[in-house]
């Protein structure tokens, strides 16, 4: 009796707390609720099921139940998601972008852009993820073309020919020549551009020609108005100017070569080593004069210190050089031919005359004779003959010189037996002008005590 009593107090215990749902199941945009409902209310216990809609899905039925007069999700974590594509697949030559997302999913559309030089096959660029995958097929990206090119009247292509109607691809280059006696008028290269169109005009080839220039400062020699390739314009300057290069032009491609003119007689700016001037100008015209001194010990060239500007430089060249030699005086020696050579002297520096030495005398190199020069410090070697010293039999003293032959300037170390040395108890003698000195001589020496 009390079991029958329980069970009966639970039922009229869930009659009392169960309540109805007075609404239709809910549903968010992406479900779709299955089934009929017509009515207004449902009891406690019913169970609306979900299907996803096109384009989502979930893992298993999505199930709400009436519970206290609410719709309760049985499961909350089943959800109507977007259902993936999988990569929507590269292009070559191109690249995708997505729009609307920046994952592979449902709603997403992936556009493709084609690289620099290459273009869509075709007018859709686009894939989007739809209830059954991607649509449309894969864009495809082909190289840009250009129409084909012929060359120019009297001309031809150098680099970068196809065959004739030929297209070219994107990035080729064009490169033009004329035939000879003609120019390029325009660009003589073109390539092809990323929007298949030529970056240039094709150039024209036209005939080389030269109309007769004018000639400032001058005029002309040669009477023609108009000159071909290769021919030649002859003119010539007024007075008091010259030819900037040369008195003809040669007609070419680029003009006239050299360009005629004519541009005034002038000196260059002078430069006198070891010598100043005045007055300082930037350019010395024809009949201009310096005057210039020389300094450090040198004299003007020639007579006088005034130099003029002429049509042929300056007149005289101003110059400055050492003090010429006068007639050498050679001690113990002589000049060879001296009778005839004594009347050219002073000399310039840089001359140079042949001379002998006397008897017991040598010149530096040894030689009875040898060269003497003049140079900016004289005549050199300074003393062109130098005294010759054989060193002699040494008596009371040790002979390890005698005999030897000794120059003028050269000292030499005398050694003498004990008790014996040279005079005034000197060590050395020296070889001079006139001889030995002091005259080598080994002499008793004097003790005191």
């Amino acid at each position: 009796m009390k079991l029958l009593a329980k069970i009966i107090c639970l039922m009229l215990w869930a009659i009392c707390v169960a309540e109805d749902c007075k609404e239709l199941p809910p549903r968010k945009n992406t479900e779709i609720l299955t089934g009929s409902w017509p009515d207004h209310t449902y009891p406690e216990g019913t169970e609306a099921i979900y299907k996803c809609r096109p384009g989502y899905r979930s893992l298993g039925n999505i199930v709400m139940v009436c519970r206290k007069g609410e719709w309760v999700a049985l499961n909350p974590l089943k959800k109507c998601q977007k259902r993936p594509c999988g990569h929507p697949g590269d292009t070559p030559f191109g690249y995708f972008s997505l729009i609307g997302g920046n994952v592979f999913e449902y709603g997403v559309k992936a556009v493709y852009t084609c690289n620099e030089g290459y273009q869509l096959l075709g007018e859709i660029n686009y894939r989007e993820c739809d209830t059954d995958g991607w649509t449309n097929d894969i864009p495809i990206c082909e190289v840009v073309k250009c129409l084909p090119v012929k060359p120019p009247e009297n001309g031809k292509i150098i680099s970068g020919a196809m065959e004739p109607d030929r297209e070219y691809y994107f990035g080729q280059v064009v490169r033009f020549a004329c035939n000879s006696g003609y120019k390029i008028e325009g660009d003589n290269e073109m390539h092809c551009s990323e929007d298949g169109v030529w970056s240039k005009e094709k150039p024209k080839c036209v005939e080389i020609s030269c109309k007769s220039p004018d000639v400032i400062h001058g005029s002309p020699i040669s009477q023609k108005i108009i000159y071909k390739e290769n021919e030649r314009f002859q003119y010539k300057c007024n007075m008091g100017y010259e030819y900037s290069e040369r008195g003809d032009s040669v007609c070419t491609e680029s003009g006239w070569h050299p360009l005629p003119s004519c541009e005034e007689k002038t000196c260059n700016v002078p430069y006198i080593p070891n010598g100043v001037y005045s007055p300082l100008r930037i350019k010395h015209r024809t009949g201009d004069e310096i005057r210039y001194q020389c300094i450090n010990g040198f004299y003007p060239a020639t007579r006088g210190n005034i130099a003029k500007c002429t049509s042929t430089g300056w007149i005289p060249a101003p110059r400055c050089s050492l003090r010429p030699c006068d007639y050498p005086d050679i001690k113990h020696g002589g000049l060879y031919y001296e009778s005839m050579r004594r009347p050219y002297f002073p000399v310039p520096v840089g001359k140079y005359f042949s001379y002998h030495c006397d008897e017991h005398f040598e010149t530096p190199s040894g030689s009875y004779w040898d060269y003497i020069h003049c140079t900016q410090d004289g005549w050199s070697p300074a003393v062109p003959c130098l005294r010759k010293c054989y060193f002699p039999y040494l008596e009371n003293g040790y002979n390890e010189y005698n005999r030897r032959k000794f120059v003028q300037g050269n000292a030499v170390e005398v050694a003498c037996h004990p008790g014996y040395s040279l005079p005034k108890e000197q060590t050395t003698v020296t070889c001079t002008e006139n001889g030995w000195s002091p005259n080598p001589r080994c002499i008793r020496v004097r003790f005191t005590h």
